[in-house]
C-alpha cells in the first residue's frame, strides 16, 4: 500500500442534508437529525477502515463515488450497496470509474455488519455514503 493510501478516502456524510433525510422504514417514524448524523458518522468511520483503494493514476483520484446503503437495526447489510452517482469523471479518468465504485462497494460489504450503539438501533437505516479521495488534504 502506498504512502497516500491511508488518506486516500474520506467518507462524507451526505445523507443528512435535510432533517428527516434518514428515516426508518415505518412511514410515521422520522428519525431526528442528531440521531441520523450519529448513525451515518459511525457507519462512515467503520467503513473507512475497510476501504482498499484501487491502483489508479492521480487524475482518477478526483472521482467521487456515492453509494446508497441500507442496514438493519442490528447493523447487518440489507442487499448490496447501490451506486447512486459518480462526480469528477472525465474522458481522461473514465476508465477508472468502475474500479472506484467497486472499491467503495467492497468496503461496505467487508465492514458489514456495522456496530451501532444500543441507543442508535432504531433502524432500519437507508442513507448515502460518499467516497471522496480529494476531500482529504
Amino acid at each position: 500500500m502506498s504512502g497516500f493510501a491511508p488518506r486516500l478516502l474520506l467518507l462524507a456524510l451526505l445523507a443528512v442534508a435535510a432533517a428527516g433525510c434518514v428515516t426508518s422504514r415505518a412511514p410515521e417514524a422520522t428519525i431526528s437529525r442528531g440521531v441520523a448524523e450519529q448513525v451515518v458518522a459511525r457507519a462512515a468511520r467503520q467503513v473507512r477502515r475497510c476501504y482498499r483503494p484501487p491502483r489508479i493514476p492521480s487524475q482518477a483520484r478526483q472521482i467521487t463515488t456515492r453509494l446508497r446503503v441500507r442496514f438493519q437495526e442490528n447493523g447487518t447489510l440489507i442487499g448490496l450497496p447501490e451506486l447512486v452517482a459518480q462526480d469528477g469523471v472525465t474522458p481522461a479518468n473514465q476508465a477508472y470509474a468502475g474500479a472506484m465504485a467497486q472499491a467503495a462497494i467492497a468496503a461496505v460489504i467487508r465492514c458489514a455488519p456495522i456496530t451501532l450503539l444500543p441507543e442508535l438501533r432504531t433502524g432500519p437505516w437507508d442513507f448515502h455514503l460518499t467516497f471522496s479521495p480529494q476531500a482529504v488534504a
